[in-house]
């Protein structure tokens, strides 16, 4: 609605409704002119050997095709008629209708070039929504008029947009949430924009930059990308200093409140209604089928066995295998090129009274990356959903000494990144058995280390939990995030819960980031009133019990130790440490399971702990990951099955998983998980090498890392009882496997087939062809 004249106005993606009426002659087209080399823009970061490097992308690929005098500019959008939209999106038959509207505000505000306009909009949606406790997110809820707010801007793209967000309302509220949106932004301008706040909100923005994850070098290459593409200059949003500088020093001006104003102005707005529907899945599905019928019903016999070649022609040359001179035209590596040795971060080891400290040195840019490890396994299984939740309400509900609107400020001025989680690792000896730890992780700069370990302290220590409103507040958000990320990313909650039935940390993970927990969440909201006051008393006790020195594993990554860091520890009473292991209840037998969900697509996973069936974690079964994904499952649930991904995962705690991600037929997935062994016989008699999985499998297991995930994964390893010698043995496996010895795992594959569990996650139809054997539960 906000691009009607411009390539932003079509999804790039791919309507599906659209996607058939492309020809194969207008694709053709499009990649010539598109894909062709003089379109190109060609980026190198890191140490690269220049002249051979150039010399290759000449000889090899500039100039083996003709260049085409031809630009291809961005046509850019006029200002638009400001209208309002209504729009349905599908919820589930059985769900309420109630408080299920999305309204969004959006607007091109800037071009590209527009570098700092830009980042102060940025900084402004996170000032404004930031928070439950930022002024427009605080008064849209107090009224309670919807459940969440987000304000987000678009960039990186030729006119970038902004969109604000009213999540879980009705469309009755519309004119009042505006009424609302309006007040809130005048009343800033009369009383002015909280330097402060304003400034806590530039800090973390500024962290964020200098904090980059990796691919560094792809990041750049995107920042790049968002000038270069439109003519300007590439290092336009590669250099930071000096655009962080403007906006710091534009915070004792009234620059901002110019953004303000603007947010008031509502020319060229559009306004987006969604409103939910129990049918539209129904009729967007009879408006295809009526669609294929009609077309189909119209081709004359020859049309027919016309139509029938050609699908059979495709068949034939999707299961024909490339030739070997084919594959000979591909660059590997070789064997011979990968280091013997893994990746090691050294970890050193100390005691500080009843606390271990780990240290992990590493450049980081002047930021101290810190882990805090409470060991939570005499957790009870039932609470584990509600322990999970807690991570949601530290550093949000207000503590003794800061109201919750105090607390995100000095969050803001004094800490660069803040997660709390909950974390399980398996006993590599005992699928049974597990550790399950609490953890707080925090980054900051040297020079906020000492305020940010007091602020710790008080989050830890003296958060309040008397604010049940605020409690109510984070738990609708919870419950609406846990439910879209069901729908979104499937994958990950099926094959959580198949390895949950054979696997402790698994079992562990379903109650405090899968299905399980989300049922907690939204059985929590539906029963608050009876709940919250036990809730309340349980997690005041429970902190109370877990925030001690004795429970407490400490990380560092960092260029030198800070002494500081120890303080913490310190302040933390000494408390009963926990020795024993967390043991959930396990199924003897595999479980299969259908959850349905209000969705086009469907996921079906397929899973187990390998250990009760005889077998244990070898290197060979890393390298068969990249094999099936890519040499068995790719070519028959993606490319035959249409399913939108796949994969096989295989860990050294003995999980074995296969899943598949938005997918047309999971049924049929779960008969292709089975014939694995098949698949692995066929290859091992083919002529087809198994270097260049060994290669990818190592590359897969030696990612780049920040500073900070570099720590996290030393953390890991210590705390699993994983040594560099195990790392070693199985790196040593894969680069000495030979193709035949896959021929083992047919027997692990076929016992799968009785063994493994299966979840699907999926919409009606997919359930439909399920028999009697699966339980079936609605999200």
């Amino acid at each position: 609605a906000l691009y009607p004249n411009s390539i932003y106005g079509f999804e790039s993606g791919g309507d599906p409704k659209v996607i058939p009426s492309l020809t194969y002659e207008n694709f053709l087209k499009a990649h010539s002119e598109f894909y062709a080399p003089s379109n190109s823009r060609i980026y190198l970061d890191g140490d690269v050997p220049l002249d051979r490097v150039l010399s290759i992308i000449d000889g090899e690929y500039l100039s083996t095709s003709d260049y085409i005098e031809k630009e291809h500019e961005i046509s850019m959008q006029e200002p638009i008629d400001s209208c309002e939209v209504t729009s349905y999106y599908e919820i589930g038959k059985e769900e309420s209708e109630e408080n299920k509207a999305q309204l969004v505000l959006g607007k091109v505000f800037a071009d590209w070039s527009e570098r700092k306009r830009i980042m102060a909009y940025s900084l402004i949606s996170s000032y404004l929504a930031g928070s439950n406790e930022a002024p427009l997110k605080r008064a849209v809820l107090e009224k309670g008029l919807a459940q969440d707010v987000e304000f987000s801007v678009l960039d990186g793209i030729a006119q970038p947009l902004y969109s604000i967000t009213f999540r879980n309302t009705e469309e009755k509220n519309k004119e009042k949430i505006k009424a609302v949106y309006t007040e809130t932004l005048e009343k800033i301008l009369d009383s002015g924009i909280d330097k402060e706040e304003l400034t806590a909100c530039l800090n973390q923005f500024e962290f964020s930059l200098r904090e980059a994850e990796e691919p560094q070098g792809l990041t750049r290459n995107i920042y790049a990308l968002n000038s270069w593409l439109y003519g300007g200059d590439m290092m336009l949003y590669l250099e930071n200093n000096g655009v962080l500088a403007e906006l710091r020093e534009a915070i004792d001006t009234d620059y901002y409140e110019g953004i303000i104003k603007e947010l008031l102005d509502f020319s060229a707005t559009v306004l987006i209604t969604m409103l939910p529907s129990k049918t539209k899945g129904d009729e967007d599905k009879a408006e295809e089928e009526k669609r294929a019928s009609g077309e189909y019903s119209a081709f004359t016999e020859e049309e027919k066995a016309r139509v029938q070649k050609i699908y059979d022609d495709m068949r034939l040359w999707q299961d024909t295998p490339d030739s070997p001179e084919a594959s000979a035209t591909l660059p590997v590596l070789e064997l011979s090129d990968v280091k013997k040795e893994p990746q090691w971060l050294g970890t050193e080891v100390e005691t500080l009274g009843n606390t271990t400290i780990l240290y992990h040195r590493l450049s980081t840019n002047g930021i101290v990356h810190c882990n805090l490890y409470f060991n939570a396994s005499d957790e009870k299984s039932e609470k584990l959903s509600a322990l999970s939740f807690i991570t949601e309400l530290l550093g949000v509900l207000p503590t003794k000494k800061h109201s919750a609107a105090e607390l995100q400020k000095e969050i803001k001025k004094t800490i660069g990144s803040l997660n709390f989680d909950v974390l399980s690792i398996s006993d590599y000896k005992d699928e049974s058995a597990c550790t399950t730890y609490f953890t707080v992780s925090f980054s900051v700069l040297e020079s906020s280390l000492d305020e940010a370990v007091k602020l710790i302290c008080e989050i830890l220590l003296e958060t309040e939990f008397d604010s049940k409103e605020l409690i109510n507040e984070n738990l609708l958000q919870c419950s609406e995030a846990a439910y879209q990320a069901v729908i979104g990313a499937g994958h990950m909650y099926a094959f959580r819960r198949a390895l949950s039935h054979t696997s402790a940390a698994a079992a562990v993970d379903e109650k405090t980031k899968g299905i399980d927990c989300y049922r907690y969440l939204d059985s929590f909201t539906k029963n608050f009133d009876a709940e919250i006051d036990g809730f309340v008393t349980w997690a005041k006790d429970r902190l109370g019990e877990l925030f001690t020195s004795s429970r407490l594993t400490m990380s560092e990554t960092s260029e030198k130790q800070h002494e500081s860091l120890k303080d913490l520890p310190a302040a933390l009473p000494a408390g009963n440490g926990c020795k024993t292991a967390m043991k959930p209840e396990l199924s003897a037998e595999p479980v299969k399971e259908a959850v349905l969900i209000p969705s086009g697509v469907s996921y079906a996973a397929y899973g187990s702990n390998i250990r009760p069936l005889g077998f244990e974690y070898e290197g060979k079964l890393t390298v068969t990951s990249l094999l099936l994904t890519y040499g068995y499952l790719w070519n028959e649930i993606r490319v035959h099955g249409g399913a939108y991904g796949c994969g096989f995962r295989a860990g050294a705690n003995s999980n074995v998983t296969f899943h598949s991600y938005r997918d047309p037929n999971p049924l049929n997935s779960v008969e292709v998980y089975k014939n694995t062994s098949a698949f692995i016989k066929e290859f091992v008699n083919s002529d087809e090498g198994v270097e260049k999985y060994i290669i990818s499998s190592i590359a897969a297991t030696e990612r780049l890392l920040s500073s900070a995930r570099q720590g996290e994964t030393a953390d890991v390893n210590y705390l699993a009882k994983q040594t560099y010698e195990d790392k070693l043995r199985a790196r040593t496996q894969m680069l000495s496997l030979k193709k035949e010895e896959l021929l083992s795992l047919c027997e692990l594959f076929d016992k799968m087939k009785d063994a493994a569990s299966i979840c699907i996650v999926g919409n009606a139809d997919a359930l439909k062809e399920l028999d009697e054997s699966y339980k079936k539960y609605t999200l």
